[in-house]
């Protein structure tokens, strides 16, 4: 029976790669985002902070595909500000999607998991699930957060043949990622490139950016048989950034 893989965020960026490599691996591969893809990819609409909505869409993705047996949970947001400046409604929606949100999206799909026996939960963190940048209180909270909860998920999950693992990317080329090289230099009143070589690329020891389609092959590694005793593990794939953390 084909494996049903459910991707939040998977309508842009590298939610989209890793729906599309899986798909190309012979999986039912679906987007749960808020807004539809850019290209042509299954795609339910979900509010993965709403309890109902994300059994709402859990509900249809049964219905249409099956029941899930894969969860990566890849929502992501930014927004920055110094802490005594950064707006409590912006500190909201970002623990909203990206911590919450693994919550939920994780705690409907694993019944699934557990009756067939078999599951893998692949949470898309970031180096700063490890360490901290300047204006980014939300994010690093959220993202260190997830970590968190994906160790414990490790733990109570084992039993049932169900893997949990992060992979945290350093700066990934995405149109989010653009965003942040803009708001950077308003922030740092630098220009574009400047930020994106003495800031973005400073702490790493390989100066480039990794594509989303390195992140999609990282997942689906994760999801093969070869990784079927890793568990509770976060990954770097930051360029050295963050090295031994």
């Amino acid at each position: 029976m084909t494996k049903v893989a459910i991707v939040t965020g998977g309508s842009s960026g590298i939610g989209l790669s890793i729906v599309k490599d899986l798909q190309a691996q012979g999986l039912k591969a679906v987007s749960w985002d808020i807004k539809a893809p850019s290209e042509n990819v299954p795609f339910i609409e979900c509010d993965v902070t709403s309890e109902t909505k994300v059994q709402a869409a859990l509900a249809q993705t049964i219905e249409l595909y099956g029941a899930p047996s894969i969860l990566i949970n890849n929502c992501g947001l930014q927004f920055m500000a110094p802490v005594d400046e950064f707006p409590l409604e912006k500190w909201n929606q970002l623990i909203g999607i990206m911590l919450t949100g693994t919550f939920l999206c994780s705690k409907f799909v694993i019944p699934s998991m557990k009756k067939n026996g078999w599951g893998r939960i692949i949470n898309v963190s970031s180096i700063h699930g490890k360490v901290a940048s300047p204006y980014k209180a939300a994010y690093v909270s959220a993202k260190h957060g997830v970590l968190g909860l994906s160790k414990v998920m490790a733990l109570e999950l084992a039993e049932y043949n169900i893997t949990v693992n992060s992979i945290c990317p350093g700066f990934v080329d995405t149109p989010l990622m653009r965003q942040q090289i803009t708001k950077q230099a308003e922030l740092n009143q630098m220009s574009e490139a400047k930020v994106a070589s003495e800031i973005m690329l400073k702490p790493a020891c390989i100066k480039k950016f990794t594509t989303t389609e390195q992140v999609a092959d990282l997942v689906k590694f994760f999801v093969s048989d070869s990784a079927s005793t890793i568990t509770g593990e976060a990954f770097n794939m930051s360029g050295g950034w963050g090295m031994g953390h």
